[in-house]
């Protein structure tokens, strides 16, 4: 009896394993069997998105290429001043002036061509009288051919005036003569040389080889010696090299860093000293967005040129109240400033 109990206690055991056996054999298929079904839907996936990129690019090949980036803004800027019996004295004064950007920017593979017109007009109230405070008129236009990562071959261009004349106030007899108009100056740069963009806002022109050009008008108005033009011409060459290095930069959330800084020496000049000296206009501007249409800014130009002459002397009197010669004219830095609020509009489109 007892053998036969061990016998019947052996065969329960071995079916047990046997069965355990038979059980872990059925899990080893079925994950090996899901396993192949999921590398199948993984491989169709990736097939998928093969497909749906290749369709997608297609698509996109159809499509045409937009190779022009155009935009601009438009700017009311405002500055006001008031005084009540204010003890230490100050001018009521109210200034307006109209600000417009516009560019067109073209690139195409390794070609690009930056346009750009920047201009600026207003007008001052103070002690009842209106007088122009701010005119400008400035085309850019730089064409570049890409010949190696981040370097382009590249020609510029750039053309500033004013739009309407310009009086000198400075005077004290209520005459006031005019010194400028519209092409009288203007101001002419060419360059041939390469361009260096190392990033997105930032780029470097160097040109051994460019031209400034000083043009007035035939008119005895405008004292033509005050612009580096000889007495009874109207136009000045120079032949030299120039620099322009740009930056544009976000520098913390809303508020943009513009800055310009043009270069030019004039390998040429009659006078062989004056090859040293350097021709400098440095523009800088801080746009500070408070919202969509409202922002504060702060624009700084700095010009040096030593042929431009300034009259030093005008409306200074010596010691004894006499008033100093009027034609002492030299060569100064010139500089000028602007803070103010502006409501703005920007725009831009591709094509």
């Amino acid at each position: 009896m007892i053998q036969i109990l061990q016998k019947k206690g052996i065969f329960l055991i071995v079916l047990m394993i046997a069965f355990s056996f038979v059980t872990i054999a059925q899990d080893t298929t079925s994950i090996n069997n899901k396993t192949k079904i999921l590398e199948s839907l993984k491989a169709d996936k990736a097939e998928t998105e093969k497909k749906i990129l290749s369709i997608q690019e297609e698509i996109d090949a159809l499509k045409p290429i937009k190779k022009w980036m155009l935009g601009g803004y438009a700017a009311l800027n405002m500055n006001q001043s008031g005084f009540v019996n204010w003890a230490q004295g100050g001018v009521n004064s109210l200034s307006i002036a109209i600000l417009g950007n516009a560019y067109a920017n073209y690139h195409f593979k390794k070609l690009s061509w930056n346009n750009s017109f920047d201009g600026s007009w207003g007008m001052l109230y103070a002690n009842k009288r209106i007088r122009k405070n701010e005119d400008r008129f400035e085309l850019n236009s730089k064409a570049g051919f890409a010949v190696a990562n981040k370097l382009d071959i590249a020609a510029l261009a750039r053309m500033n005036t004013q739009f309407t004349p310009t009086y000198n106030y400075t005077t004290n007899n209520g005459k006031y003569p005019l010194s400028s108009y519209f092409a009288a100056p203007a101001y002419l740069n060419i360059a041939l040389g390469v361009d260096y963009k190392p990033t997105n806002y930032f780029s470097l022109f160097l040109s051994p080889a460019a031209g400034k050009f000083t043009f007035v008008t035939a008119d005895p108005n405008i004292p033509e010696w005050n612009y580096g033009v000889d007495t009874g011409k109207i136009a000045r060459s120079e032949f030299g090299g120039s620099m322009r290095a740009t930056l544009k930069k976000d520098i913390v959330k809303n508020i943009t860093l513009w800055t310009q800084l043009d270069l030019f020496i004039n390998y040429t000049d009659k006078v062989r000293d004056n090859r040293r000296n350097i021709d400098v206009d440095w523009q800088v501007r801080l746009d500070m967005k408070i919202n969509k249409f409202l922002s504060a800014n702060i624009y700084t130009q700095l010009i040096y040129d030593h042929n431009t002459k300034i009259d030093v002397n005008a409306n200074k009197k010596d010691a004894f109240g006499v008033a100093l010669p009027s034609d002492l004219r030299q060569s100064r830095v010139q500089f000028r400033e602007a803070l103010g609020v502006s409501i703005s509009y920007k725009f831009s489109s591709k094509s």
